[in-house]
């Protein structure tokens, strides 16, 4: 208490200064018209400028609540139209009418997250506990991700296509024909699709889908699009695809469950070692 008196009595003039300036103000808003007015507006300004920003936050916070829930609206929606055979070819869907009701679509939130090294990946907030095991197909609503390649109880790392390590057989859309997606480790926007001969029609702008030949991505979800095409002199293109899927603003991820994985996977090794 004795310290906190001292305060006020070192700095009595600067108080009273504050209170005579206040006063000052006072007199001249009550007694003044024109500045009365000026101030009111300003103060309205100022209130106003604190709401927008405090609503805007408030509609910041309620955005990742409303994408949280549209995530799992849309994985919902998706299992619907698989149960119902009744896809339509829009990106990011499965297309093949024959073993589309094979697959089941589970709603994550990416936890963390890199792109800028040569061997990226990303965790994703769901585990065995809801079903999740490694091999899973990761898409988002713009295409592919990268496949689950470890498991906890509640959470997945993926490797995503930013990867040197990552391989995806992809095809183009218009005439079917495939190669294999790489990532060079260089822009996170780009990667190569290798294995096109040259003697196919490949033009920029040409779409670029999931092969399904694996038991790990449906067939036809969208890869990306070619930006451009040059001759290495050999049998096959050098084809630069731009992807479809922004790995900087990756937040919400649908793992893919197959229910014929283990089946497909049980009667190649048989074939394999026989």
């Amino acid at each position: 208490m004795r310290n906190l008196l001292y305060f006020f009595l070192r700095n009595n003039f600067v108080f009273l200064f504050i209170l005579l300036e206040g006063l000052s103000f006072l007199l001249i808003f009550q007694y003044n018209a024109f500045q009365r007015s000026a101030f009111i507006g300003q103060t309205r300004n100022i209130t106003s400028a604190l709401q927008d920003n405090f609503s805007g936050l408030r509609s910041y916070f309620h955005l990742r609540i409303e994408n949280e829930v549209l995530s799992i609206q849309n994985a919902q929606l998706r299992n619907e139209l698989v149960a119902r055979g009744s896809f339509e070819k829009i990106p990011g869907m499965v297309v093949d009418s024959v073993s589309q009701t094979a697959y089941h679509y589970i709603p994550s939130r990416v936890i963390t997250s890199s792109i800028n090294k040569q061997y990226n990946y990303l965790t994703v907030n769901k585990g065995s506990n809801h079903g999740i095991y490694p091999d899973m197909a990761a898409i988002t609503e713009t295409g592919v991700v990268g496949i689950v390649v470890a498991v906890s109880d509640n959470y997945s790392t993926i490797i995503p296509v930013l990867n040197r390590n990552f391989r995806l057989s992809a095809r183009l859309k218009k005439n079917l024909f495939f190669g294999i997606v790489e990532w060079e480790g260089r822009s996170p926007e780009y990667v190569s699709l290798r294995e096109i001969p040259v003697h196919v029609d490949v033009q920029p702008g040409d779409t670029v889908v999931t092969s399904g030949f694996s038991a790990v991505f449906p067939e036809g979800i969208l890869v990306g699009t070619i930006e451009s095409i040059e001759d290495s002199g050999g049998n096959f293109h050098e084809i630069k695809v731009k992807l479809s899927t922004d790995y900087r603003k990756l937040y919400h991820v649908n793992l893919i469950r197959f229910a014929h994985k283990a089946e497909i996977e049980e009667l190649e090794n048989r074939t394999r070692n026989d």
